[in-house]
């Protein structure tokens, strides 16, 4: 597989743009509502998923509009955590860590967010480099309830369709 050298102009500017989105995020994601989408949490195995779905639509309309701040190819999820994991709670674009909600490793940018700070991921999706912004989503009483992830890939796209489609 090839390796994509990342511009570092483009890195900077990536990740200065999914900053501005993920502070965004933080203020206008509901908390409240968030914590209260999964209704079973025992039960979430990926495959078991009881939500209320008037508040899973919420997120993700407030997400939905999250992604049009910026122009681009930028996706945003949303995840609860789960014991000592992440869940997949609002999915709206397809993460690179998973295809369907489930519980993954909390990442140290992840783990940033959880403690109430932004933290910064490179990932990689079909081979191509992805930066990723995660920040905390916080209740009324200002306690982290989820993590917000915002990520967007750090190659043109015209390359990456052109070389997908090979």
């Amino acid at each position: 597989m090839t390796e994509h050298k990342v511009n570092p102009s483009i890195r900077k500017q990536t990740e200065a743009r999914l900053r501005r989105i993920a502070r965004i995020g933080e203020v206008f994601v509901d908390g409240d509502t968030f914590k209260d989408v999964v209704k079973k949490p025992e039960m979430n195995t990926g495959d078991e998923y009881c939500v209320n779905h008037a508040k899973h639509i919420a997120i993700k309309q407030t997400l939905l509009k999250l992604r049009r701040i910026e122009e681009g190819d930028i996706g945003v999820v949303a995840w609860r955590p789960f014991k000592d994991q992440a869940d997949l709670t609002v999915p709206v674009d397809v993460h690179p860590l998973s295809v369907r909600p489930g519980n993954h490793p909390i990442s140290p940018a992840m783990a940033e967010a959880l403690a109430g700070r932004v933290g910064v991921q490179e990932l990689s999706m079909r081979g191509f480099p992805l930066l990723s912004v995660c920040a905390p989503i916080r209740d009324s009483l200002d306690d982290v309830v989820g993590i917000l992830e915002v990520y967007a890939s750090l190659v043109p796209k015209v390359f990456r369709v052109n070389k997908m489609a090979d």
